[in-house]
């Protein structure tokens, strides 16, 4: 009994929280190909341009999941991605395990996109496709477009879950205007 409690549970905290979109698992290339097209479906009657930048930012987030995931082959590429809309905007969230080793980093990178604002991103943006990507500037051009395209509505977290990896938790919200 327990187990259609909690399902109930998560059907509860979906419909508070709106959300239109809910999927955990592997990120393949075909899984994430239905993924997106059924993003766009849910996104099609959105104005103004806002389902290009909702949809641009799911599919950076996806990116970033493919980036920071463990890479152990039963949880590869492993995660969640959520897609709420409230009144006024959209939320996309993101999660998944990543190496404890790779969070200073990307923390640093994520502290420094959110204080520039919309010039100094672009700036930011044009400077990171002139560079030569390495290991220690690999989180940057797609954080840097997610930050652009939702105007640096951006929060993380990173939860501890095993000596050597933590749950990454990205969540950025892009206004209907």
């Amino acid at each position: 009994m327990a187990d259609i409690i909690n399902v109930f549970d998560v059907y509860q905290f979906m419909s508070i929280e709106n959300i239109i979109f809910a999927y955990t698992g592997t990120f393949e290339h075909f899984i994430t190909t239905v993924l997106l097209k059924s993003i766009k479906n849910e996104l099609k009657n959105a104005k103004g341009g806002v389902d290009k930048k909702v949809y641009n930012v799911v599919v950076e987030s996806i990116e970033n999941i493919s980036k920071y995931s463990l890479n152990e082959d039963e949880k590869q590429n492993s995660g969640i991605l959520l897609l709420c809309k409230a009144e006024t905007k959209y939320i996309v969230i993101t999660g998944n395990v990543i190496l404890n080793t790779d969070i200073p980093m990307l923390k640093d990178k994520l502290e420094k996109i959110s204080k520039l604002d919309r010039e100094e991103l672009k700036q930011a943006y044009r400077e990171q496709i002139a560079s030569k990507r390495t290991h220690e500037n690999r989180a940057g051009l797609g954080i840097i477009d997610i930050a652009l395209k939702s105007g640096n509505n951006m929060k993380y977290d990173f939860q501890p879950n095993t000596e050597s990896t933590s749950f990454y938790l990205f969540q950025t919200e892009i206004n209907i205007n």
